[in-house]
């Protein structure tokens, strides 16, 4: 018969029992030593590999995406590079891709830099031409059915060629300033370039291109808003020639086609980061990369008081900057909560040492009654 005074107390004790470790102390110095070399390996792992190298003190969110601008300016002096033609018109078939040459035109700074749409994106013209679109009996823009005589199209519309196939002298000699502003998602960060140290790495991610602080940018110059750097260094780190042939799918192979007439595109992943051990001190790293086998060039039409039309048809090198990394802080909390769960791994320091006991004390029967003291 169940005894319902005895189910009772058998339902308390099993609920509400407290279990406690028993604690057993082995008095062998060879295990002793081995289990304190473990501890001290595992304490290195966390401190070093851990709380410093993965930086578990941090509170880290994504970083909030700000503003990118570029602009360009002219070298002090201009030269006359060896890729200019010295007639007028292009000359015959090269022999090979660093044998093209064209003919040259010095333009400016805002000439060079075709505005485009989106924030990180800068185009730069290294080969143009320019056609123009006489206005002739009617007005392009009034069109109004499909055998309209006024409807334009560049490739049976009469033109005249203002300015033939023409490379943009010293564009390597160019200089690119590059602004940019990051902030954390919470709004407690925002920062801009010229709070930071920065660098410019080449496409191997090892190699230190060029670097900036603050006291550097003051020296360069101290108006400077950003990054300055050349063409010819952004060109070298991302690995890319302009007077190599270019293997873009529209480029004329035939010709020998190059990628200052072809154009290139460069991507640059801009990466933020902590500087170690100093609170709320930031910096970040350019990486640059050739997209192989990728051209790119822009149409500007511009539409004149007269009615005409005039072309600008530009190849040039694209820019494509992309904001990545990591903003953190300082977070005692953080740092509480990663550490706790880091010391847990203290736990397996006791794993090889008891089966390393029973295979000794099984097999080698080394362990006494002597060595052990029981400790409730």
């Amino acid at each position: 018969m169940l005894n319902l005074e005895y189910f009772k107390l058998y339902l308390i004790d099993f609920f509400f029992y407290y279990n406690t470790p028993k604690i057993i102390k082995i008095k062998n110095r060879k295990l002793g030593i081995l289990y304190r070399i473990f501890q001290v390996f595992i304490i290195t792992y966390i401190v070093v590999f851990k709380i410093i190298k993965d930086r578990l003190y941090l509170k880290t969110d994504p970083p909030l995406h700000g503003a990118i601008r570029f602009s360009i300016q002219e070298p002090k002096v201009l030269t006359n590079p060896s890729y200019c033609s010295e007639n007028s018109t292009p000359s015959t078939v090269p022999s090979s891709c660093e044998e093209e040459k064209l003919p040259c035109v010095y333009w400016g700074s805002n000439e060079i830099q075709y505005t485009t749409e989106g924030t990180g994106l800068a185009f730069f013209t290294t080969r143009a031409s320019v056609t123009q679109y006489p206005p002739g009996t009617c007005n392009f823009l009034t069109a109004s059915s499909p055998e309209d005589a006024c409807i334009f199209n560049p490739k049976t519309t009469p033109s005249e060629l203002i300015m033939n196939k023409s490379f943009i002298a010293d564009i390597e000699n160019y200089t690119v300033m590059i602004e940019h502003s990051v902030g954390s998602s919470d709004g407690s960060i925002l920062l801009t370039n010229i709070n930071m140290e920065g660098q410019f790495l080449s496409a191997d991610g090892k190699t230190v291109v060029k670097s900036w602080t603050s006291a550097s940018r003051y020296e360069t110059n101290p108006n400077a808003d950003g990054d300055i750097i050349t063409i010819k260094e952004i060109l070298d780190a991302a690995g890319a020639d302009l007077n190599a042939c270019s293997f873009a799918p529209g480029a004329d192979k035939d010709a020998h086609e190059s990628n200052r007439s072809s154009g290139i595109v460069i991507v640059i992943v801009l990466e933020y980061e902590n500087v170690p051990f100093k609170d709320n001190v930031y910096s970040y790293k350019y990486y640059p990369q050739i997209i192989v086998g990728a051209e790119y060039k822009a149409t500007e039409s511009i539409y004149n008081a007269d009615g005409s039309f005039t072309i600008k048809d530009r190849h040039g090198i694209r820019l494509v900057i992309e904001q990545y990394g990591k903003i953190s802080s300082f977070h005692f909390l953080t740092l509480l909560v990663n550490l706790t769960a880091a010391l847990a791994l203290f736990k397996f320091a006791t794993y090889p040492i008891e089966l390393l006991m029973l295979w000794i004390s099984f097999k080698k029967n080394s362990i006494t009654n002597d060595d052990i003291n029981d400790m409730e």
